[in-house]
């Protein structure tokens, strides 16, 4: 059963091997929507409902930031995110 398992997580996975202009190869897995890459970096794991949830909130956040008017306008986002993290001891 845990044979069938891991190959089951292994198609899940898309893996690519990209070669440069030098020769050296880079080793890229890419996983299917719903899925993270596992910490072995091999295989994928399906992820729980709240952190799909976390992750859409940070991508909203996100955006919110980049629609900042410039590179200036961003720093002072995250300047003052910052400065607030110091306030509650996080950083």
């Amino acid at each position: 059963m845990s044979e069938e398992q891991t190959q089951e997580e292994l198609d899940e996975a898309t893996k690519k091997t990209r070669v440069d202009s030098k020769g050296k190869k880079t080793k890229r897995v890419k996983c299917k929507p719903g899925f993270k890459l596992k910490s072995n970096g091999l295989s994928c794991v399906k992820m729980t409902g709240s952190e799909k949830a976390g992750r859409k909130k940070a991508a909203k956040k996100s955006v919110k930031t980049r629609k900042g008017k410039s590179q200036a306008g961003s720093n002072r986002k995250r300047a003052k995110a910052i400065k607030k993290r110091k306030g509650l001891g996080l950083s």
